[in-house]
């Protein structure tokens, strides 16, 4: 509870919550608010910082001028520098240059994008930005008279329809939008008659305003859409921005052609920001290592190769560092194998270690073989290294594309003995986030905790309350 639903430590020493434990169960001691922030708490803490320590990837936003400094600190306090694969941010140019200096990959945030992209469409919209400052002035009518609540309830009532309070939009939200134009179209009706009877016709939408929301509501919903199934924390999202950017630019040209100008801007917009999305390899390599996508969702299908000659460059240099491994093992077992066959030899007499020796020749390791052995030893590393990397890529090709319900990760665990080098390639891509939200989510959760009454927690019991949580 203190963890999860952000209660503070203190209520296990509130009478009432030990008078509720008493009735649940007599017999169990409550721990003391000492015990749990130096056992308890500490204990999932670290729990959870040594599932975070096997993490590839990072999303992190801070606009301190040395954000770089700072994202090295805290990956080195962690213990995953070395496992960095890239790292999600805003499209700030502060933010881009930050993760560049570090010498990591930089994703830029696609829910970020695609607020960027909403928000100017509709500024470009003027006839629509009209619209919605009218939207504002009836909500906040409604908001701030308890008169006009009721009278709207009333109305709501006579006419059956659901009693839902309409909604305020946020700043830094572009969804809000959407929302508080969804809750005005389902309450119209409502809505225009009890300005009516209130006598507030001046703030009333004409048959051609509202036909602009329903299209705006058109236009904007598969971006609601989109931002959802990108802002997720429990399953992979990089391999998912390519296919959404192709069906939401079939999306929005599709109702532009219809006459919808909303559309039509979010068309302009996206085709601007996304032209080149497929010649972005960490996300194109992402998609096409998604056994629900692979090939079959790019536009541009000569990318596709390059694409498959970059991975397997990298499957390559990754068998070529595993060969190099055994070789050097080899080559040390093969000297022992020497030196102990040499002792053998001086410690018998000849007539004795003839039969010995001649039955030995042509398996037993070092002696005089030993230079032909290495040699044969290097071929068949080299040829695993040039030549694996090909096979596994020729087979993974051949597989069927599975359905989009289906893990990747899942799908990559089951089948990583078929795939030993493609799998480690797939799972180092498949790991990156697609936006940074999981990381503004916790921001917010960080207010949560430091609340008044919780507003003397020290700064390292913070850090162990919001990392505590099991992932």
């Amino acid at each position: 509870m203190i963890v999860k639903d952000l209660q503070p430590v203190s209520m296990v020493e509130d009478q009432g919550f030990c008078h509720f434990m008493k009735v649940v169960d007599p017999r169990y001691q409550i721990p003391s608010r000492k015990s749990l922030m130096t056992g308890e708490i500490p204990k999932l803490y670290e729990q959870v910082k040594k599932n975070i320590e096997r993490l590839h990837t990072i999303s992190r936003q801070h606009t301190a001028d040395n954000i770089s400094e700072l994202l090295t600190k805290i990956t080195d306090e962690w213990s995953i520098s070395s496992k960095i694969h890239a790292v999600v941010t805003d499209n700030g140019a502060n933010m881009v240059s930050a993760v560049r200096k570090t010498c990591w990959k930089h994703i830029p945030c696609f829910s970020h994008t695609l607020n960027l992209i909403v928000k100017d469409s509709i500024k470009a919209d003027t006839s629509l930005e009209s619209i919605l400052e009218k939207c504002g002035a009836i909500v906040r009518f409604f908001h701030h008279s308890t008169k006009a609540t009721d009278k709207l309830k009333e109305v709501q009532s006579q006419l059956q329809f659901p009693q839902h309070r309409l909604i305020q939009a946020v700043d830094t939200r572009w969804n809000s939008v959407l929302y508080i134009l969804e809750r005005l179209h389902e309450q119209q009706q409502a809505v225009t008659t009890a300005l009516c009877l209130l006598g507030r016709t001046t703030l009333c939408l004409n048959e051609g305003e509202w036909s602009h929301i329903s299209q705006a509501i058109e236009a904007l919903r598969p971006f609601e859409e989109a931002t959802k199934e990108v802002s997720a924390e429990h399953y992979v999202t990089i391999s998912k921005v390519i296919p959404l950017v192709s069906l939401l630019q079939r999306a929005t040209s599709s109702a532009g052609q219809r006459g919808n100008s909303l559309a039509s801007q979010l068309s302009a917009q996206y085709k601007r920001r996304f032209q080149n999305i497929e010649h972005n390899h960490t996300l194109a390599a992402s998609t096409f290592l998604d056994i629900r996508f692979k090939n079959i969702v790019f536009c541009d299908t000569g990318n596709v190769e390059m694409i498959k000659s970059r991975i397997i460059s990298e499957m390559q240099a990754l068998g070529s560092c595993e060969c190099q491994a055994t070789s050097s093992e080899a080559s040390a077992t093969a000297s022992t194998n020497s030196m102990t066959a040499t002792m053998s030899l001086t410690q018998g007499s000849p007539a004795a270690n003839t039969e010995s020796s001649d039955a030995k020749c042509s398996t037993s390791k070092g002696g005089l073989w030993q230079e032909f052995d290495t040699r044969v030893m290097a071929s068949q590393s080299s040829r695993t290294a040039n030549t694996d990397a090909y096979i596994e890529m020729c087979r993974y090709m051949e597989e069927k594309v599975k359905q989009r319900s289906e893990d990747p990760l899942l799908w990559w665990k089951k089948n990583e003995n078929a795939f030993p080098l493609l799998g480690k390639v797939a799972k180092r891509y498949l790991g990156t986030a697609a936006t940074s939200v999981p990381a503004e989510r916790l921001f917010s959760k960080a207010g949560e905790t430091i609340s008044q009454k919780r507003n003397r927690l020290k700064a390292e019991n913070v850090n162990m309350l919001l990392f505590s949580t099991p992932t």
